[in-house]
Order: structure tokens, then sequence, then C-alpha cells
């Protein structure tokens, strides 16, 4: 039984990341309902129109999912450390920079000096002094055996300072720092201390990077909704016959059984099988939201047109600019809902491989903060696949208003494997015959560079990904799915539709 126990409170350690991701939706969902709340109040038509967007493919379906992830925050929030990530979202949400002045008599010896803060906290310190003093940094906590203790000698104009690195020793023990100081001179001293805080656990900040990223989506949607209302019917239209198809359950209950199962296969790694775990997930997700996009392009756009469906809804008042439009931005949406779903998974199976790979491994359990720390790691990953797969929704928009689903199946899948060979095609080119490269910058050309989104080296090693780099990858997805969107535009305006 004491085994058992002891498995229990170590499988508890991955539960934190998961109960701040919840959290943070369980924050969107009550910013949602106030929202809603107000609007029954301000302007009932718009309070209506909300209401009636849950039914349209997507937003029922994030709300559901919203629910889900509430039902777990709240589920585990017993066997959550609620103090630890409280000081943590506080120090946050607070300044870093703090600075006091203190007075030490002539004589005065050991005088005590709070600053009032967690020396956990405590990122640089300095301090300085206009006479000679001697200040001692470690406090004596009656009962516990300390090392040998700190203490400064401060010249005048001579300032100490203290910066956290790694492998450092805090200058303070206990919960509270505290200074005793010693004035031997026979004038007062006047002494300043300065220093600078940071969260304790700054991983806390998953829950309200969830929250904004949560809300924003809610917002954006509902922007888009109200603002486009015709393109929007479309794109509502798309994602329900995308959610009412077969493959994408397949896809969705597929993509969970795996990823759980990738809690417990050993990749024989010596260690190493969280960085596998996070490579394997983040292909899987991309793999079958290409196919359900792929797949639901070729039944919403060819299928109609092959089934005069597409020459009904372009009879009411409706261009066939915002018909294309409307398929893209469903794809999107799409897109976006199996990533929310399988992503949010990912980020659960990842906390929970730390701690199982330290079990194996017969390490040191690991702290939540490790486990949050590699969940954090998989979120630039998600996004750049994400922007792979609007990227690839348009190509295969683009291909499906001339060609059925088997051929558009063959040449979207042709052009995501020659996507991610382009550099190699154009350095394979280089100093061949003329027509070789001219082929090779034809391809270069016309294909997407699509290792632009591929950073799961980055990913597994924890290395961080700037923030700058995930802004031109927008950019260029946004570039080339515009491209593409064009050339859909072209293929469909003289297509004999009757």
């Amino acid at each position: 039984m004491v085994p058992l126990l002891a498995d229990a409170n170590r499988w508890m350690i991955a539960l934190p990341p998961i109960w701040l991701i919840g959290t943070g939706a369980a924050a969107t969902l009550l910013a949602a309902l106030l929202g809603y709340a107000l609007l029954r109040v301000v302007a009932p038509r718009l309070a209506a129109e909300a209401r009636v967007s849950l039914g349209d493919g997507f937003l029922g379906p994030f709300g559901w999912l919203l629910v889900v992830a509430t039902a777990v925050a709240v589920a585990v929030t017993p066997l959550v450390p609620l103090d630890q990530i409280a000081r943590s979202l506080a120090r946050l949400a607070a300044r870093e920079d703090f600075r006091t002045t203190v007075t030490v008599p002539p004589g005065a010896s050991l005088q005590e000096v709070t600053l009032g803060f967690r020396p956990q906290e405590l990122v640089t310190m300095w301090m300085e002094s206009d006479t000679p003093l001697v200040v001692r940094t470690q406090q004596a906590v009656e009962g516990f055996a300390l090392a040998k203790e700190a203490e400064v000698s401060l010249e005048p104009a001579r300032r100490w300072s203290w910066a956290k690195t790694e492998g450092s020793t805090n200058p303070f023990l206990g919960q509270q720092a505290r200074l005793e100081a010693t004035n031997a001179g026979a004038a007062p001293a006047t002494l300043q201390v300065g220093w600078r805080l940071a969260a304790e656990n700054p991983q806390a900040a998953l829950l309200p990077w969830t929250f904004g990223v949560l809300a924003a989506v809610v917002a954006a949607y509902m922007v888009f909704r109200l603002g486009a209302q015709r393109v929007a019917a479309i794109a509502s239209a798309t994602t329900k016959e995308a959610i009412g198809q077969p493959i994408f359950t397949v896809a969705l209950v597929a993509g969970i059984v795996l990823l759980l199962a990738f809690i417990v296969i050993p990749y024989n790694t010596f260690g190493e099988d969280v960085k596998m775990l996070k490579d394997s997930g983040l292909t899987l997700i991309k793999v079958l939201s290409l196919l359900v996009v792929v797949w639901t392009a070729s039944v919403s756009v060819a299928d109609e047109i092959d089934g005069r469906t597409a020459l009904t809804v372009l009879s009411k008042p409706l261009a066939r600019w915002q018909f294309v439009l409307g398929k893209f931005a469903g794809l999107v949406l799409v897109a976006l809902l199996v990533f929310l779903i399988l992503g949010g998974v990912l980020l659960a199976t990842t906390s929970f491989k730390v701690v199982y790979d330290a079990r194996e491994a017969s390490k040191t359990d690991p702290l939540w903060r490790d486990c949050a720390e590699e969940m954090i790691t998989v979120v630039p990953g998600l996004v750049l696949s994400l922007l792979e797969t609007i990227l690839m929704a348009a190509v295969s928009l683009a291909v499906s208003t001339r060609l059925g689903m088997v051929p558009n199946l063959i040449v979207c899948f042709s052009v995501y494997a020659l996507g991610h060979l382009v550099p190699l095609i154009v350095q394979s080119s280089v100093g061949k015959f003329a027509i070789v490269r001219f082929f090779g910058k034809l391809l270069a050309t016309l294909l997407p560079v699509l290792d632009h989104f591929t950073i799961e080296a980055a990913v597994i090693g924890g290395t961080p990904v700037p923030w700058i780099y995930l802004g031109w990858a927008a950019l260029y997805a946004a570039l080339y799915s515009g491209l593409a969107l064009l050339v859909a535009l072209i293929l469909f305006q003289d297509r004999d539709l009757a």
C-alpha cells in the first residue's frame, strides 16, 4: 500500500501545470458568461446572436472544451499547491524593483533590518553605506545548523552587489529576508539597500497566458461573425460539415489514444524520453490536422461543385469570393479546433511524461515547475504547426476548386513532402546542369518552404524560440496563404457550376 501511495504522490507533481491551464479556461468561460449577461442588458440583439452562435460548429465545441478543462481544474484543485501558485501570480503582477534606506546609530551591534520579501524571490541585490559598516546577510534559525554566516564589510562609495546565477547561494535563509548591521564607528551610518524580485515559480504565468489566448479566440471569432456575416455563414457550414465527417472523430480519438500511450511507450533514449514524446506528439497532431483539413476541403468544395450544391448557395446574394473566403475560414476554424483539443492533451501528457521518465530512470522526483517548463517548450511547436496547417489549407482549397478528393490528397501531401525538401533541392541543384538548376529554382519559387515551421529540434532540446521568429513565420504563412487564396479565386471565378 505504501508504494502505491508513494506513486500517487509522485503523479500529483504533474497536476499543477494542468490545473493552471484548466483555470485559465475556467476564467475564459466565466468572462464569456459575464460578457453574455452584459450583452443581454445592453444589446439584447447581440446577445441573441451570441446564443445562436453556440450551434454554428465552432463555438459550441469550443465551449464544451472550456467546460471539460474547467471540470478537470476543479477536480484536481485539492492536489495543487495553491499557496505557491498564488504567491507567484501575485509577484508577476507586482512591481519588481525596491529600495530602502536605514540609519544605523554609532556603536550599534547586529541591528536588525527587515526587508520584507521572501529570499526565494530574490534576483539581484545591492548595498552601500556612507561610512564603514559590517552587515550580516544570513539569519540564524534556532534548531538548525547553518553554514558559516556571511558578513559583508561595506566601505564608503563602494557598492556590494549580488546576482542570482545558476549554482549561486542565496544570501538569506528562512522565509523572510533580514539583515543585521554593526556600526563600530563614532558617527551614524546611512545604509541603502536595493533589490529586484521575481516570481519563485514564473511558470505560473501559464494561467494568465491561457486566459489571454482563449479569450482572444472568443473575441476574434465574435468580431468575425458580426463583421462578415455572409462569410461567417459559409465558414459555419464548413465547420459543421467537418465535425460531422467520421474522419474528424477518428482523428481526435486516434490522436488522444496515441498521445496518452506515448506516456508509457519506452523510447530507449537513456532518460530523454520526454524529448521523443514532444517530437512524436507534434508530428502526430500536424499529420492528423492536415488529414482532416484536406479531407474537409475536398468534401466541402469539390463535392459541392460536382453535386451542384455550390450553384444553389451562389444563387443567393453571395459573391464567389465570399464563398471561397468562407470556406477557407471554416478550414482554419477546423484546424484550430483540432489543435486546441489535441494540443491540450499533448501538454498534459508532456507533464505526466516528466514524472514517468524520472520514475523509470530512478531519478529524483521533479518539481511541478519542471513539468510546466517542459510544457511551455511545446507551445511554439504547436503554434508553428498550426500555421503550417493553415497554409496547407489554403493550398488544398485552391486545388479543390478544380480537382476531386483523391487528386487533392495526392497533390497536397506531395506539396507537403516537397515543401520540407525545398532547401535540400536548392542545395543539390547548385553547380549542376542548367536544366537542373532551373527546375530547382522553379520548385523553390512555387513551393512553400515548410522548414520554416519545423522547429522540433529546438522544442525537444528546450531551446527558447524567439517571439520574432514566430512573428516572421506567421507573416510568411499569411503571405503564402493569401497567394494560394488568390489562385483559388482565379480558378473558381470562371468555373462552370451548372
